[in-house]
């Protein structure tokens, strides 16, 4: 059994990878950030590390570097990255820190699975190949604030419990993003608002909200425009988030 350590400081996202690799047979070890992910990997012996790009403390690079100069028994793990900043030269940098691959998310189940089982050592017993979709149909709507529940039913492999546990993890989410961006707002920080946009833009791609990812780009443009705070452009966002909450509890 290949062990893993997954680490992404979005707990949608960890909840998503771990849970995949879990059922393709991997004993997945999880961090909830950098840092854990030094600390776990200096401590244990693992055959591949999935490390998101961004994280607090330790972002995936910094991390990485960490565990490969360290004495620890992961210093030589094959490394993977995922992301969800899709830009050829975020790719190519994530590659010259040392990882062997870059995953773009949202992730669908078969492409984690195929990239893993690629890069495991020939030590690790080998991950069974990737199921077939099973079936789930859900209605179609022409509602701009419509769900793209074939979007997630393809991030999930298929699986009507996955998308059902990822989105009622994004709808808590949701529910407590205008506290968090309403913190933001009284420090008027725009790297923290950017750095919350990126993490959220992953879930919502999982969870097939495109309106939602429509509205963080369109805030992050607003946020390079100006010098001051965006505020009526935050209020659309945070009107788009509470409709996608709706229907995501619906």
């Amino acid at each position: 059994m290949p062990r893993i350590l997954v680490a992404d400081d979005n707990p949608l996202s960890l909840r998503f990878l771990s849970d995949v690799l879990a059922e393709a047979g991997a004993e997945v070890h999880e961090a909830v950030d950098g840092i854990a992910a030094v600390r776990l990997a200096s401590a244990s012996a693992f055959d591949l590390l999935l490390l998101d790009a961004r994280m607090p403390g330790l972002d995936g690079a910094a991390a990485l570097a960490h565990i490969r100069a360290g004495a620890g028994p992961s210093r030589d793990a094959v490394a993977l990255a995922t992301t969800a900043d899709d830009a050829p030269a975020t790719a190519a940098a994530l590659r010259e820190h040392g990882f062997a691959a870059v995953l773009p998310k949202p992730l669908a189940v078969d492409a984690l699975r195929v990239a893993v089982a690629s890069h495991l050592p020939p030590g690790a017993r080998a991950m069974p190949p990737a199921t077939s979709a099973r079936a789930t149909r859900v209605e179609d709507s022409a509602d701009a604030d419509a769900l793209d529940d074939e979007q997630a039913r393809r991030a999930a492999g298929g699986d009507a419990a996955i998308v059902a546990a990822l989105r009622s993890l994004f709808a808590a989410e949701l529910d407590a993003l205008p506290a968090e961006i309403a913190a933001i707002a009284a420090r008027a920080d725009h790297d923290a608002l950017r750095e919350r946009l990126h993490r959220l833009d992953a879930s919502a791609g999982f969870c097939g909200v495109p309106a939602l990812v429509v509205a963080s780009a369109r805030l992050r443009d607003r946020l390079a425009a100006c010098a001051g705070w965006p505020a009526s452009a935050v209020a659309e966002f945070l009107a788009v988030g509470e409709r996608a909450r709706q229907r995501l509890s619906g």
